[in-house]
């Protein structure tokens, strides 16, 4: 029985991620003897034509696709790998048996791991996901996800797996020299950044003789969490020192938008972001993170240098990191392409092969 694929949320830019590393790359690395199905929500289904290599059927809505997996699932022979989840009708088909263990195969993106959102519903949710998570064939994740989710759930079998980061393909310009600090706040609009937070973290540690640069431009229509941080921006630098990036950045953009960079500053306290932790990493630009996020296990466990949010800052030892992080060999990071091919070849072979 073939294996499905499924993106279960309409989150187009990692979607597109890793629609486009099956397509292009895995196609050739790991071709399969006909293209791969996958089962994706989008709103904007013309976009998804380009990945000529893939098989791919789209569904209007989260409950839609459920629907279809739950019918496809009874079918118990029927495998299914889900990319970041983020679909509550699958947690609950896993959580009444409409899903089976052998069937369900979960790549963590992170999110629909940690448990955020305030309030009863949230708290209940989270109570029916977690034992709904316990009820996997596989896991796949980056080194702390791995770590945070074994303490809950020790007997799923894991294996260690990296988003498929997509990389220029020339050369992230290095960061710019500059008379005026420039920092890097947070990868998105989400308030999982903890922007006021880290505008507070910076001014404390740097003073007000900083640029800082705040990419706001996902989600949408985001205005009063935009409005929260434009407050406390003017509160905390009057001077003008803060610029809100309101609107979506392509990727270029945004590359020339690091090299402006001498620093990135991410208070998210789970993992998220690796992406633009790979860009910085690539353009020798030290970042920091919340010591709270796991993924500084997998940053130190290659051997780069890490800066924690907490700790006592300053411009010495960004540079002190910085001349650490020029010293790395990055052709040999596990979570840079190609490094993490060998971690895909392992995670495919698992959910498509005969053991059930």
């Amino acid at each position: 029985m073939t294996l499905i694929h499924v993106l279960g949320s309409d989150i187009p830019h990692h979607n597109h991620t890793v629609l486009r590393f099956f397509n292009d790359v895995i196609s050739v690395e790991m071709p399969a003897d006909a293209p791969r199905p996958f089962m994706v929500v989008s709103a904007a289904p013309e976009t998804l034509l380009r990945y000529s290599n893939l098989h791919i059927e789209v569904f209007s809505s989260k409950r839609a696709l459920a629907q279809a997996v739950i019918a496809r699932a009874a079918n118990r022979a029927q495998r299914f790998f889900f990319h970041g989840q983020f679909n509550p009708h699958l947690w609950l088909a896993l959580l009444s048996g409409k899903l089976r263990r052998q069937q369900a195969f979960w790549h963590i993106w992170g999110a629909d791991l940690y448990e955020e959102g305030a309030g009863l519903k949230y708290r209940l949710f989270y109570l029916l996901r977690r034992v709904a998570q316990g009820r996997l064939a596989q896991v796949f994740a980056t080194r702390g996800d791995l770590h945070f989710f074994q303490q809950r759930h020790p007997r799923v079998p894991s294996s260690l797996l990296y988003f498929p980061t997509r990389m220029p393909e020339v050369a992230v310009p290095a960061a710019q020299e500059s008379e005026t600090f420039t920092i890097l706040l947070g990868n998105s609009g989400d308030r999982s950044n903890r922007h006021i937070e880290g505008l507070q973290a910076i001014r404390r540690q740097f003073g007000d003789e900083v640029n800082i640069l705040i990419p706001l431009g996902y989600p949408a229509s985001n205005y009063e969490y935009i409005d929260e941080i434009d407050a406390a921006a003017q509160r905390l630098y009057p001077g003008g020192q803060v610029t809100l990036l309101r609107d979506n950045i392509d990727f270029n953009a945004y590359l020339t938008l690091l090299s402006r960079c001498q620093l990135g500053y991410f208070m998210f306290e789970r993992q998220q972001g690796i992406g633009t932790l790979c860009l910085l990493i690539q353009a020798t630009i030290p970042f920091v993170l919340n010591r709270k996020n796991p993924f500084w296990r997998d940053v130190s466990e290659q051997g780069l240098p890490v800066l924690f949010s907490a700790d006592p800052l300053d411009r010495s030892r960004v540079a002190e990191a910085q001349r650490q992080l020029a010293q790395c060999d990055k052709s040999a990071i596990a979570f840079f392409a190609p490094g993490y091919l060998d971690g895909w070849r392992q995670a495919l072979a698992l959910s498509e092969g005969e053991r059930a």
